[in-house]
């Protein structure tokens, strides 16, 4: 029996232009709240930076709301990704770990200041609260969960005592939402590579020993 190629690369390719458009669309939305906000973020808008018509974008995702909350959904599950991979690489130890996390938080990837205009008006506008907490709650939690178990092995290995492993993790989680948003309002003076030498002078303060925190 003869097959038509074309019958089985067709679905496929289209399928791929969706995948390419949807990312344009996302991509294009964080770019638009960073400049406009929420409430002046429209499909037109959106899709007219995405190069992708406004018919696609509104077959999509049906409505503005869907579009927001789709490009916060991007966001979250591409911070989980990031830093799921680091707890989960065996090759690393503690303090390796550690580096990789603060490295993370404040690659020019994660802590764009597009991305946290977007973190920072969902967070804000009291209209998508309720849609912040349901998308980025449960993953947030999990995240400082993972992050006090590892304060928790080295404070262990290095006999750290004075400062619990959930005051620890629960102060860097806390100067990074801080650091980020300075990163946002201030980049000249918080640039990436400044704001990780702070954190790493945080830890080195705890862990006085550990030559690695530089």
């Amino acid at each position: 029996m003869n097959i038509n190629p074309k019958k089985i690369s067709n679905p496929q390719l289209k399928e791929q232009e969706f995948s390419i458009n949807h990312q344009k669309l996302i991509d294009a939305t964080i770019e638009t709240i960073a400049k406009r906000g929420l409430a002046d973020t429209t499909i037109a808008q959106v899709a007219k930076k995405a190069m992708v018509s406004q018919g696609y974008a509104n077959f999509r995702f049906k409505s503005k709301e869907n579009l927001l909350l789709s490009s916060l959904k991007f966001l979250s599950d591409e911070y989980k990704n990031s830093w799921q991979r680091i707890f989960e690489d065996n090759n690393l130890d503690p303090v390796g770990r550690v580096i990789k996390i603060i490295e993370n938080d404040f690659s020019s990837k994660i802590a764009s200041r597009n991305k946290i205009a977007v973190w920072v008006s969902f967070y804000s506008e009291v209209k998508f609260r309720p849609s912040y907490l349901t998308i980025c709650q449960k993953q947030d939690e999990i995240y400082s969960s993972q992050m006090e178990k590892l304060i928790k092995e080295l404070n262990f290995l290095t006999d750290q005592t004075f400062l619990t492993p959930r005051e620890i993790s629960e102060t860097y989680l806390s100067m990074v939402d801080g650091l980020w948003q300075r990163i946002l309002f201030d980049p000249k003076m918080y640039s990436h590579v400044f704001c990780k030498g702070l954190i790493k002078k945080y830890f080195k303060n705890i862990y006085t020993d550990e030559k690695r925190f530089v």
